[in-house]
């Protein structure tokens, strides 16, 4: 190639570089590779989120009164050689119960800014980074979505995360997909009309479709601004408080798709979670409506899952509860009542046996995905972060690692006790 005469030597060599790669059928940009959405939620790969906050933000996500509100700050994450570009966001805390300061280890909720088509970064509007301080196996989160997914309810991906505040390590978390617009749109082929959050313990009793979009007993995530009104909830409320069974039975089948509400009732109780919906806490939920009123339930929160006993500090017990009755123990409370639709469910024989011979599937599908396999495989993944990340602590290490074979021993524990529950009802 001929010298490039009057160009700066810099220039040159760029023009030479570009000249050669289109030859060789590779562009520029193609030299520094860019994440992709598959990056965002691989589960055998674990991102550097790179959090850049402000003194004013630091000051706010500090202040217990203002921990929910977002504040700016700006966001790069980074997988292997791919990394996006510095990206403006808004950052805001999140959680009840595993609610804390910046200051300390506390959860995340990063809102990317809208592009020109209206969505976010890769077409992501929100990313939710969970702490995992009340899952000591750092495991449950993704085990729980995976059985969802598998059992063809709509449930979140999973990633992993070192997230870094202003240059300092939090630690690992979990990256969790917001079940959001972005969500629905993917997941569902007709119109979302509304995405609810349901609030703790309140259950679709009636009058339960109070308050406006962020009061009441059910707060609108979404779609408030199209359809500024709970009516859509109303009638479904109303046709849960149905006293005859045969005509309750059949009225869930024309709010919901009632197939796939028995399934996620059984896929709750085989993970053991007692904090959504069908469990004693009645939590951690949202609830989707189509322009046709027809309902989903969507899992949410689902660290509380495969019998870790946050009670007690012996090490290798698990918690459980039956997976079929009225009333259930949490860790902390005794007796409480579970969710109504689960509970009018198993107390009427068709729903009943639809309910267990959906259990049967689950455990069936916990064994063809090899869950337990699958979890062992992912501790590997984020072990070498948590190594780092507990360094100075090497017995809470030790104790997440029992924690980890605890949660797949669980498994197996469940599929015993779906066998009994089938042989109870003389369902082979």
């Amino acid at each position: 190639m001929k010298k490039m005469a009057g160009y700066p030597r810099f220039i040159a060599h760029f023009v030479t570089w570009a000249l050669l790669a289109t030859a060789l059928g590779v562009s520029p940009a193609s030299a520094a590779p860019t994440l992709t959405l598959a990056d965002i939620y691989n589960p055998a790969k674990v991102l550097r989120v790179e959090l850049t906050l402000p003194a004013a933000s630091v000051t706010s996500l500090n202040d217990p009164k203002t921990f929910r509100v977002y504040v700016p700050g700006q966001v790069k994450i980074v997988s292997n050689t791919a990394s996006s570009p510095l990206l403006d966001v808004n950052v805001k805390l999140k959680g009840n119960t595993s609610m804390s300061a910046l200051r300390a280890t506390p959860s995340f909720k990063i809102r990317f800014k809208k592009d020109d088509a209206g969505q976010g970064y890769l077409g992501l509007r929100r990313m939710t980074l969970n702490a995992m301080t009340q899952d000591t196996s750092k495991l449950h989160e993704f085990g729980a979505y995976a059985l969802f997914n598998a059992m063809n309810i709509p449930a979140s991906k999973t990633g992993w995360a070192k997230v870094m505040v202003n240059g300092v390590s939090r630690g690992l978390y979990a990256n969790i997909e917001q079940p959001d617009q972005i969500f629905m749109a993917k997941r569902f082929r007709d119109i979302t009309q509304h995405v609810y959050e349901g609030i703790a313990m309140k259950d679709f009793k009636l009058g339960n479709d109070d308050g406006v979009e962020q009061s009441g007993a059910f707060l609108a995530d979404y779609g408030w601004k199209v359809t500024p009104n709970k009516f859509d909830l109303g009638e479904l409320i109303d046709a849960a408080n149905e006293t005859d069974q045969a005509v309750w039975y059949e009225r869930m089948n024309e709010y919901f798709d009632r197939d796939a509400l028995i399934t996620f009732f059984a896929v709750e109780s085989f993970l053991g979670h007692w904090d959504g919906y069908s469990g004693p806490d009645i939590n951690n939920y949202y609830l989707r409506s189509s322009t046709r009123n027809k309902f989903t339930m969507i899992p949410w929160g689902v660290d509380q899952t495969f019998g870790e006993n946050r009670q007690t500090d012996t090490l290798g017990d698990s918690f459980f509860y039956p997976l079929l009755s009225e009333r259930a123990d949490q860790p902390w409370a005794k007796n409480l009542k579970r969710g109504m639709l689960y509970v009018k469910c198993i107390n009427y024989k068709p729903c009943r046996t639809q309910y267990l011979l959906k259990l049967k599937a689950v455990s069936a599908k916990a064994t063809s995905m090899k869950l337990g396999d699958m979890m062992t495989k992912t501790a590997k993944v984020i072990d070498p972060t948590l190594a780092v990340q507990f360094k100075s602590n090497p017995s809470l290490l030790t104790q997440i690692r029992n924690e980890q074979a605890r949660s797949v021993r669980f498994i197996g524990v469940q599929q015993s006790k779906v066998k009994k529950a089938l042989a109870d009802y003389g369902i082979k």
